[in-house]
C-alpha cells in the first residue's frame, strides 16, 4: 500500500489520498502510525490544507515523546519545520524545529536525516537573502552526498533544484555574469531528466516554472511563456496550489515586460489576496507594486495610485516581521521607492482633467500620508542611531555592570564562601561558558561547586540582579563584543548568533537585544559594519 501511495503521490494526488487514507487507518505498529503520519503531513502540506498538516504531525510527535523513539521523533521535527516554512512562512519557528531534528540525527547517526536538515537549514539562510553562504552549503552538500548510491531521489532533486535556483538568483543581481545562468539552466535540465525518470509530476512543475524565470531573465519572454504554460497545466492538474502562486506571479511580470498590462493585471490580482494577512510574509510582497505598474502602464493612474499606497501599507505593517527575520525585500519594494513613485503619480493625476477641487483634496490627503510616514521613519531612524550611539560607547560600561564589586549587604553567607564564589564568578564571566544554552543555575552552581541557594544569593546581592538577567546581559555583552570586533561574525545570520551566544531562538536573542540596547540586532550589524568601514 505504502508502494501504491509513492506511485500515485507526485501525478495523481486524488488517488494517493485513498491509499494514504487505508495506511491511516491498516497501521498497527508505531513506525506504521508515524510513517503514515507524517506521509499525511506531506500530502496535506503540498496538496491540502495547514490545519490538517499539522493536526497530522503533532500527532505523531505526542505519540513519540510517549515511546522515546528518538529516531522517528527527529524526522517529525523536521516535517514540522517543513510545515512551517511552506505553509506558514515562518521562518524562525522553522529553524527551531530543524535545530530539534538535527539534534537527534546526531545523536542517533541517522545520515540520511542530517542531509536533509542540513539543506533546509541551507534554504533559510537563502530566504533570508543570504545567497552566499545558502550557495556553499547547497554545493558542499551535493558534492558529500549527491553520488551516492544510497541517497534517495528526493534528497537528490532537493540539491539539484536548489542549487538551480540560487544561481538564478545571483544572476538576477549581476546579468553580466552569464556563468550563473548557464549553471541555473544546467541542474535544472540535470533535475528534469531525473524527475521525468521518476514520473514526479510536482518535480517537474517545480523545474519547468524555473526554467521560465530563466527565460524571463533573459528576455526571452514568448520561450518564458511557453515553458510557464506548462508548469500552470500540470500544477493545476495535480492540485498544487503553492507551485501556481509563483506561476501566477512571473506569467503577471512577463506580460508587464511585454505590454499587456491586461493580462498582466488578472495574474497579478489571483496572488494580490494572499497581501490581505500581514501575519504571515508572502513570497511575492512586491504585488501591489506591480498591480500598480501595470495600471499605470494603461494610464490608469487613479488604480496605480491605489495599488502603490496598498504597497506602502503593506511594507509599513509587515515592517518590524521582516526586520526580525532579516528578510530582504526586492529592491523595487523599497518605501523610499515607493513613496517617490507616490510622487509622480500625484503630479500626473493632477495633470488630468479631472475636476480641480477632487484632485487637490486627494492630493492634499496623499502629501499628509507621505509627510507623516516620512516623519515617522525618520524618527524611528533618529531614535536608532542614537541608541546605536550609545551602545558603541557604553560597550566598556556595559561589561562593569556584570562585575560590580562586592558589597557588605547580608547574604547570611560566610565572608569565606562569598569571597570563593565571586572569584569562581569572576572566572566564569572570561570564559565563554555562559553560552551554553543549558547553562542553568544548578548546572553553574555544579561548575562552580557551591549550591544553588548561595549562587543566586551572591548574584542578587553583590550583580544586582537575578541570575537569568545576569546570563541575558552576559550574553548581549558578548554579542555586542564580537560583533564589533570580528567581520565574519557580523556575516552570520541572526539565528547563527543567537546560537553562537547560548540563546535558543533567534526571536528570544533579537528580544532580548532589544531590551539591552534599545535597538534591534540587524540594524547595529549594519551600523557597526558601516563604522568599521570607516575607521
Amino acid at each position: 500500500m505504502n508502494n501504491q501511495y509513492d506511485f500515485h503521490k507526485n501525478t495523481n494526488p486524488i488517488i494517493a489520498k485513498v491509499y494514504l487514507d487505508q495506511m491511516l487507518l491498516k497501521a498497527t505498529t508505531l513506525e506504521q502510525r508515524v510513517t503514515s503520519l507524517l506521509l499525511a503531513c506531506r500530502h496535506e502540506t503540498f496538496y491540502g490544507t495547514s490545519a490538517k498538516a499539522f493536526s497530522h504531525v503533532d500527532a505523531a510527535i505526542l505519540m513519540l515523546q510517549t515511546q522515546k523513539n528518538a529516531t522517528l521523533l527527529g524526522k517529525a521535527y523536521e516535517r514540522k519545520g517543513f510545515v512551517f516554512y511552506h505553509r506558514k512562512i515562518a521562518y524562525d519557528t522553522a529553524l527551531e524545529f530543524y535545530s530539534k531534528a538535527l539534534k537527534l540525527a546526531t545523536e542517533t547517526n541517522d545520515q540520511l536525516l542530517m542531509i536533509t536538515v542540513e539543506h533546509k537549514i541551507a534554504a533559510l539562510y537563502f530566504m533570508i537573502d543570504n545567497k552566499k553562504v545558502a550557495l556553499q552549503k547547497y554545493r558542499a552538500l551535493y558534492h558529500k552526498a549527491y553520488d551516492k548510491k544510497e541517497i534517495p531521489y528526493a534528497i537528490k532533486i532537493l540539491f539539484l533544484k536548489s542549487l538551480s535556483n540560487v544561481y538564478l538568483k545571483k544572476y538576477t543581481i549581476d546579468s553580466t555574469a552569464t556563468k550563473f545562468l548557464d549553471s541555473s539552466n544546467f541542474f535544472s535540465e540535470k533535475a528534469l531528466k531525473l524527475a521525468f525518470a521518476e514520473q514526479n509530476k510536482k518535480d517537474i512543475a517545480y523545474l519547468t516554472n524555473l526554467l521560465g524565470i530563466a527565460s524571463f531573465t533573459n528576455k526571452a519572454y514568448d520561450e518564458a511563456l511557453t515553458h510557464l504554460a506548462k508548469a500552470e497545466t500540470i500544477a493545476t492538474e495535480i492540485g498544487l496550489k503553492e507551485r501556481l502562486k509563483s506561476v501566477y506571479h512571473y506569467k503577471g511580470i512577463v506580460f508587464l515586460a511585454k505590454q499587456q498590462s491586461d493580462s498582466a493585471i488578472y495574474y497579478f490580482q489571483k496572488n494580490a489576496v494572499h497581501l490581505a494577512d500581514t501575519t504571515k510574509l508572502f513570497l511575492y510582497p512586491n504585488t501591489y507594486s506591480l498591480l500598480s505598474e501595470s495600471y499605470k502602464q494603461q494610464n490608469n493612474l487613479k488604480e496605480a495610485l491605489h495599488y502603490s499606497q496598498l504597497a506602502i501599507e503593506y511594507t509599513t505593517n509587515t515592517y518590524s516581521k521582516r526586520a526580525e527575520l532579516q528578510y530582504t525585500l526586492d529592491t523595487k519594494y523599497d518605501i523610499p521607492k515607493l513613496k517617490e513613485k507616490s510622487k509622480q503619480l500625484q503630479q500626473a493625476l493632477l495633470q488630468t482633467s479631472y475636476t480641480k477641487n477632487i484632485w487637490t483634496v486627494l492630493a492634499l490627503f496623499l502629501v499628509v500620508i507621505l509627510i507623516g510616514s516620512f516623519l515617522f521613519f525618520r524618527r524611528r531612524e533618529r531614535i536608532n542611531r542614537t541608541n546605536f550611539e550609545k551602545t558603541v560607547a557604553n560597550l566598556s560600561k556595559v561589561e562593569k555592570v556584570i562585575s560590580i564589586p562586592k558589597n557588605s549587604a547580608s547574604t547570611h553567607v560566610s565572608e569565606a564562601q562569598t569571597e570563593s564564589i565571586l572569584k569562581a564568578l569572576t572566572q566564569f564571566e572570561q570564559s565563554v561558558l555562559f553560552v551554553n544554552p543549558d547553562c542553568t543555575l544548578s548546572f553553574l552552581a555544579q561548575e562552580l561547586n557551591t549550591n544553588t541557594t548561595y549562587l543566586s544569593k551572591i548574584i542578587n546581592t553583590h550583580k544586582k540582579q537575578s541570575y537569568t538577567e545576569y546570563l541575558v546581559n552576559l550574553r548581549i555583552s558578548y554579542a555586542l563584543k564580537r560583533l564589533k570586533n570580528e567581520k565574519r561574525f557580523r556575516a552570520y545570520s541572526i539565528a547563527s548568533i543567537a546560537e553562537e551566544c547560548g540563546f535558543k531562538s533567534a526571536k528570544s536573542f533579537s528580544r532580548a537585544f532589544k531590551k539591552h540596547t534599545e535597538i534591534y540586532p540587524s540594524y547595529y550589524i549594519k551600523n557597526i559594519e558601516a563604522k568599521m568601514l570607516s575607521v
